[in-house]
């Protein structure tokens, strides 16, 4: 279906609760983006729809499912922080069950060391300034066995105040050879570690690849706030639509010491549109339609 689509909005969200639950109120606003690529003459028939989340599968599928939401409405699944892609009825398995893009699969694989970097995080993250271990009773995270597959290792943080920024894990992993991505995601509630070549916005661009779907014809719904990887959701050649007073808490302050994003978020972009939480259908259409006539000419 991606290759008959001329856009493609994707839905990134990162709205959860102090336990890194999705909270009720996306459910709401994913209706009314569904409401607006049905029935809207600019979107009907030609726009694609994706979600992108930092859940598994199995949880984005419960929560789809307790919403009364048909996985099948959207042409793509972007799960895991972008360790996996699945494409909801066209990438099935024999049990009905959906079936990764093997593709992605083998892209993302390159230079991934599953086994080496589970063991140094639990290291690292269980290793005091002076060099003393800590015993796995008083550990800052604990391995969450559900959001884990093969290209993303899936922690629950215990405690927030004792674990180590994605800056310095990053660096400290460099140091010994190992190259990934490191995401706090869900409200700060969990760790996740994927492939150097995975995550959400990559598999934007992998899209691009392998259905020949325009980035710049992406629409990238997101909050205020989210993710560790919410800056590299905003940066590129897509268009953005940012939706105000949705995402109370995000994960941003484990990134870094430093507040770089102005740096790195671009100031007055015209790929860029605000809208308020509480808009209507009507409304997001209207900010859809206003940011597509935007070109990356500053």
């Amino acid at each position: 279906m991606l290759r008959r689509r001329r856009r493609l909005i994707v839905i990134a969200l990162d709205c959860y609760d102090s336990n890194g639950v999705p909270e009720k109120k996306m459910i709401q606003i994913v209706q009314d983006i569904m409401k607006v690529v049905r029935s809207d003459s600019l979107f009907a028939k030609v726009a694609g729809l994706a979600l992108s989340t930092a859940m598994s599968l199995t949880e984005t599928t419960e929560f789809l499912t307790s919403s009364k939401i048909q996985v099948k409405e959207f042409d793509a699944l972007i799960c895991s922080s972008g360790g996996e892609v699945y494409y909801p009825g066209t990438y099935t398995e024999e049990d009905g069950k959906l079936a990764r893009d093997p593709d992605y699969a083998a892209h993302i694989d390159y230079r991934w060391g599953c086994d080496g970097l589970t063991k140094t995080i639990w290291k690292l993250m269980n290793t005091t300034e002076g060099g003393k271990q800590s015993d796995e009773s008083s550990s800052p995270i604990e391995k969450d066995k559900k959001s884990s597959n093969p290209h993303c290792i899936a922690y629950f943080v215990k405690d927030r105040s004792k674990v180590k920024r994605v800056d310095d894990l990053r660096q400290k992993l460099r140091m010994r050879g190992l190259r990934c991505h490191i995401m706090y995601c869900r409200n700060s509630t969990r760790l996740q570690i994927i492939p150097l070549l995975a995550s959400r916005a990559q598999a934007l661009r992998y899209l691009f690849v392998r259905w020949r779907l325009n980035v710049a014809d992406m629409f990238v719904i997101l909050g205020e706030n989210g993710d560790t990887d919410y800056e590299e959701m905003i940066s590129g050649a897509h268009k953005t639509v940012i939706l105000k007073d949705v995402v109370t808490k995000g994960s941003e302050d484990l990134l870094r010491t430093t507040d770089l994003r102005d740096d790195i978020v671009p100031k007055n972009s015209p790929l860029i549109a605000y809208l308020s939480g509480n808009a209507t259908a009507s409304d997001i259409a209207g900010v859809l339609k206003q940011v597509s006539k935007a070109s990356g000419r500053m």
